[in-house]
């Protein structure tokens, strides 16, 4: 058990290296096309951020682990909300204007009521898989196009200023540089993405525990960290909606595009827990976030704590569950 713990914490550093560099490349190349801040989070830094859980999916369901493929995207988007936009407002209060992050919250809670409605008899098949596929490309593909129309000189001026508060050091100050950090930081990110999937499929082994758990902890975290990473950075730089718009956009994705690609590569099948307790808990985390953001524009420290304390007991329960199931197994 030893050596499948080493390779996972070897394959979340490499992801976590790898995020970075791929995560820094992205907003930079950003930068250097004059994308306005809000298209940066939304869009751009949402997909490339979730880079880590897309190869998980994809070496998941290659290697037929439908369990830690849906584990990981669930529980990502569970800890994307619940400890790292969290964290951030706990760091800074997190002021949002409705009006601009409507369409990417509405796409997320409809995509996470569609993913329950279509795993509703536990299972997630091929077609099913290219369906979000497309609607996930479909929403990236509009939510870039709306906002770069909608984009004034102001918000282009921002993408500037973020890019020289997120990408830091810096041979990739030229274009070619920053293309080839991100393909670097994308191979580096892959490697460690299938060294984590092979090591928590051994741990859960040796653990006598379902693949999906350690997917909806352990894996969620660590590939969760370039959101983190983000959001920490937005927060302390006072640049929220780059924070809450990441966040939303990563859940999007891991929702419709993570999915979908584990799905489409082979049939996902479910367990009746992960309905009855992962789901409901990723759609209230959801809603309290939509509602903090409609009714009070933005997430308070007071927030951040709650949501912290609801991801406790989350880990809590789930970790308890798995027990009294393997108790009265044995």
């Amino acid at each position: 058990m030893l050596v499948e713990i080493l390779l996972l914490l070897v394959g979340l550093a490499l992801i976590i290296k790898g995020g970075d560099w791929f995560v820094s490349a992205a907003v930079h190349i950003a930068e250097l096309l004059n994308m306005p801040r809000v298209v940066i989070g939304s869009t751009l830094v949402s997909l490339t951020t979730t880079s880590p859980e897309l190869v998980v999916s994809i070496v998941s369901g290659l290697k037929k682990e439908s369990g830690l493929a849906v584990g990981n995207a669930v529980g990502s988007c569970i800890c994307n909300i619940a400890l790292i936009l969290a964290l951030s407002a706990v760091i800074r209060h997190i002021a949002v204007h409705p009006r601009i992050l409507r369409t990417p919250l509405v796409a997320m809670l409809l995509s996470g009521v569609l993913l329950l409605v279509l795993t509703m008899d536990l299972s997630l098949q091929r077609w099913q898989g290219f369906l979000l596929l497309g609607l996930g490309a479909v929403y990236f593909i509009y939510d870039f196009q709306h906002h770069m129309r909608a984009a004034r000189p102001s918000q282009h001026r921002e993408a500037r200023i973020v890019g020289e508060q997120v990408v830091s050091k810096a041979w990739k100050e030229t274009p070619w540089g920053a293309t080839l950090q991100f393909l670097f930081g994308a191979l580096v990110v892959i490697v460690g993405s299938k060294l984590l999937v092979d090591s928590a499929v051994g741990l859960a082994s040796r653990l006598g525990v379902p693949s999906i758990v350690i997917g909806l902890s352990v894996v969620a975290v660590g590939t969760s960290l370039p959101e983190f990473v983000t959001a920490i950075t937005s927060a302390r730089r006072n640049v929220s909606d780059l924070a809450v718009g990441n966040v939303l956009g990563a859940n999007v994705a891991n929702l419709t595009l993570v999915v979908g690609s584990a799905a489409a590569i082979n049939d996902v099948t479910m367990v009746r827990f992960t309905q009855l307790y992962n789901f409901p808990a990723m759609l209230l985390l959801m809603l309290f976030l939509g509602g903090s953001i409609v009714f009070f524009r933005g997430l308070s420290r007071r927030s951040g704590l709650f949501m912290i304390g609801f991801y406790i007991l989350y880990l809590t329960g789930l970790f308890a569950t798995v027990w009294l199931i393997r108790s009265s197994a044995s």
